[in-house]
């Protein structure tokens, strides 16, 4: 499985979506032909990278999702759906959820990394036990994150695979 690099992938796909950023105080940057401009007080969308570097230098604030409160739903949710269900998490969600907890405190940071291993053991216990039995599909695709479809996709293959060498012994014998 090379999720790492994956997850590389998408961070940089989503640190490229637009964010909400709101101004603090004037501004007007020129860099390599990017135009980048705000007046105190105006809420601007722009690349979440460069809103990021804006907030970390206290010239606004960049309107982030609060992932914490996206954990706590989220595993609420995977527990009401049942052991063989399993709910929709967006793509980068835990893209995202590492994201932030970079800012945390120590001990918030280790209730918030509690939480998420319990949300992850949850959906991998599911995501292995419909990977033995079914391929993966538009409908449980559009309910993974971009690890878990790869997961997927490995336990799947992996599924198949054994089955073939273990009942391939068997049609042999069959057809002699």
């Amino acid at each position: 499985m090379e999720i790492d690099k994956v997850e590389k992938v998408h961070s940089i796909g989503y640190r490229l979506k637009d964010a909400k950023f709101t101004v603090n105080q004037d501004f007007k940057y020129n860099v390599a032909g990017m135009k980048i401009e705000g007046t105190q007080g105006d809420t601007n969308n722009m690349p979440q990278w460069v809103g990021k570097i804006l907030s970390d230098n206290k010239i606004g604030s960049l309107d982030t999702p609060d992932m914490i409160t996206e954990l706590k739903q989220a595993l609420s949710k995977e527990k009401m759906v049942g052991e063989y269900q399993i709910s929709i998490l967006d793509p980068h969600f835990y893209i995202k959820l590492k994201e932030s907890m970079k800012i945390l405190n120590r001990d918030d940071f280790d209730r918030v990394e509690s939480m998420m291993l319990e949300l992850f053991r949850m959906r991998r216990g599911k995501l292995v036990k419909l990977a033995d039995s079914i391929k993966l599909n538009s409908e449980l695709y559009n309910k993974l994150t971009v690890e878990e479809t790869i997961f997927y996709k490995t336990i799947h293959d992996n599924s198949v695979e054994f089955e073939k060498q273990i009942t391939g012994d068997l049609n042999e014998q069959r057809s002699n």
